[in-house]
């Protein structure tokens, strides 16, 4: 009876311990943590289909994860979202030269390199 109290327990703190384990992706990106929705402008996870994250991967997300969930030149060349512009413009590092902890290029005019905007209504 005691093992029965103890096992939810047991299993929260297996959960909870996985969750917080989960790496920072938005820093492994350049402006990962000022990419917005298309219509609202809210930040949004950017490697998933869901805008706040968890759940299915978008095609960046699966390219990301492809890439080694690290910021790769052959990444940032990448156009995802099949949009006509590369990851690195969209993200703005054009020149695909960003590395963890340096400020990107550009800073403005940041676009969700797994949305293709084109296709978009609002």
């Amino acid at each position: 009876m005691a093992a029965m109290k103890i096992l939810p327990l047991l299993v929260s703190a297996a959960l909870l311990g996985a969750v917080l384990a989960l790496p920072n992706y938005v820093d492994l990106i350049p402006n990962g943590a000022n990419v917005r929705l298309p219509c609202s402008g809210s930040v949004c996870a950017v490697g998933h289909q869901n805008p706040a994250g968890e759940g299915a991967l978008n095609a960046f997300g699966y390219d990301f994860a492809s890439a080694g969930r690290k910021w790769t030149q052959a990444l940032c060349l990448q156009d995802s979202d099949g949009d006509g512009v590369s990851n690195g413009q969209e993200l703005g590092d054009p020149e695909c030269v960003w590395r963890v902890g340096e400020s990107p290029a550009r800073s403005s005019d940041i676009s969700n390199p797994g949305v293709n905007e084109n296709n978009v209504k609002c």
